[in-house]
């Protein structure tokens, strides 16, 4: 009787972990910046790129006026001397208790350091001083999804829409808001509104196609990313994301083009790399995909994820010491990815050290109770260690998890067999088949076992019945065992 092994060395996309990476630059885009001049007319400067932050504490000399520290605080804040800048908007507050652009701004650089909260308060008083305050209401909204007031934030933004109801980034900013709290449809459509008021938005299309590529419209994230390309057709993320949405809907030749022009764009664009090696892979350039793995690498020493799916290319083109090394270290990188234990457990029963593979798949089981596919395996390698009875109960913990699966019951009746017990082998043949009606070793395996229990005409049905199925599936191995045993049948001396 042969068993049937099913290998489960899968890849594993992650598209909420990638596009969450890049949901953060709508908020970036949105969050008001510094204002230049301290008016409520103030015009606004975009955030200078993110760098370390500064936390000197040299002894600075005093200002003649809180609109020089408002000034000088500015400045810190660009040059990223994160901590000396709040001390600044801190001292012009003391001085002058109403300057409302001052708690603005401090609120900012405390969103910077991580003090949401605190922001939330410079935010508030900013708003108390000044009721109309756009950029204060927008900021606390920020703030405020960012500690997980989904309520606070959508009120915020649709407070600042009311006040400005012809400012489109007010509109990407509620459109991020509504994405990252689950209203897609109401994402999609301030996107829209924030279009329709500036044509040329790169951000609206750009934050409108991630929406659409989290809902699974992938033809029409290509389309608002083809838009967003020709506003800035030097933006690695957006044909990045363009490839992302390009392979998900099959192009996959689309996918390793945009993949490209990204990285020659912007060459430590990790994920490109990971959009590509899943694309090459599945187009079978394999050397092609464990070489953008092997790049993402070393970009970002501690991937998980490139080094689980580098270990499934290796497992799959026979490379197996390679392999177990990956999922070693996908492993020990990221301890809960139960995949990475129960693939590593196929190679290691693949090389016949059924032990250590029964060790992985109990890892990946202890991690997650309710996986059926690690006990499927585990059972596998029970049977192949002769444990019959340990391989029935993973068999039968699999079932209650996923009933609906013909392989469990098809393997827990060749254990049931091996401890002859053919009555509950017998009923379990007959669910897999119920279940599976092309299952052609169910029943070519059920019909030895009518040839057990002297029904001849039973085990001919069967027999026949796998023989066809082999046949439409090109097996001639499977054929040619099923018809040697059907002459054993039928032969006179076999009563």
């Amino acid at each position: 009787m042969k068993i049937h092994i099913h290998q489960s060395v899968l890849l594993r996309e992650l598209i909420d972990v990638l596009l969450e990476r890049f949901r953060d630059r709508t908020s970036i885009v949105l969050l008001l910046s510094l204002m230049a001049i301290a008016h409520p007319g103030a015009v606004f400067a975009q955030k200078q790129p993110s760098k370390l932050p500064q936390t000197s504490t040299v002894e600075s000399p005093a200002l003649p006026s809180a609109a020089a520290y408002f000034k000088r605080g500015m400045a810190r804040y660009r040059d990223r001397n994160l901590q000396s800048a709040v001390a600044d908007y801190t001292k012009a507050i003391e001085l002058q208790a109403d300057f409302v652009d001052a708690y603005n701004n401090r609120g900012i650089v405390k969103a910077d350091l991580g003090d949401r909260r605190g922001a939330i308060a410079d935010y508030t008083k900013a708003i108390e001083l000044q009721p109309n305050s756009v950029e204060a209401y927008s900021n606390r909204g920020f703030a405020r999804l960012e500690v997980g007031d989904l309520v606070g934030a959508k009120s915020d933004l649709k407070l600042a829409i009311q006040l400005k109801p012809q400012d489109p980034q007010l509109y990407i900013g509620q459109g991020a808001i509504l994405s990252r709290s689950g209203d897609k449809q109401g994402a999609m459509a301030s996107y829209t509104r924030a279009i329709e008021l500036r044509k040329n938005n790169f951000e609206a299309y750009y934050s409108r196609g991630l929406v659409r590529l989290e809902m699974g419209d992938r033809q029409g994230a290509i389309s608002d990313y083809n838009v967003a390309i020709g506003i800035k057709p030097k933006d690695a993320n957006a044909y990045y994301l363009r490839g992302r949405a390009k392979g998900l809907a099959g192009d996959l030749r689309g996918a390793v083009a945009d993949s490209t022009r990204a990285i020659q764009l912007q060459p430590d664009l990790l994920d490109a790399y990971f959009n590509r090696a899943m694309a090459r892979n599945t187009l079978g350039d394999r050397n092609g995909a464990i070489s953008d793995y092997t790049l993402a690498i070393e970009l970002k020493a501690d991937y998980a994820s490139a080094y689980f799916n580098r270990a499934a290319i290796y497992g799959e083109t026979g490379n197996k010491s390679a392999a177990i090394a990956d999922y070693t270290k996908t492993i020990a990188l990221n301890p809960q990815l139960i995949e990475a234990y129960n693939n590593r457990g196929v190679l290691y029963f693949n090389n016949g050290d059924r032990q250590a593979a029964i060790r992985d798949y109990t890892l990946s089981i202890a991690r997650k109770p309710n996986y059926p596919l690690a006990y499927f395996n585990r059972g596998l390698a029970y049977y192949a260690t002769r444990d019959y009875p340990r391989s029935i109960e993973d068999f039968t913990s699999g079932i209650s998890f996923q009933p609906g699966n013909a392989e469990l019951y098809y393997n827990r009746a060749l254990s049931e067999y091996k401890l002859q017990n053919y009555a509950k082998a017998m009923a379990d043949y007959d669910a897999a088949i119920r279940l599976d009606p092309r299952h052609a070793l169910a029943y070519s395996n059920r019909g030895l076992l009518h040839v057990q229990l002297l029904a001849k005409p039973a085990a001919i049905k069967d027999l026949e019945t796998a023989a066809k199925i082999f046949t439409a599936r090109n097996d001639t191995a499977g054929y040619d065992a099923v018809m040697r045993k059907l002459e054993q049948i039928k032969s006179p001396s076999i009563e």
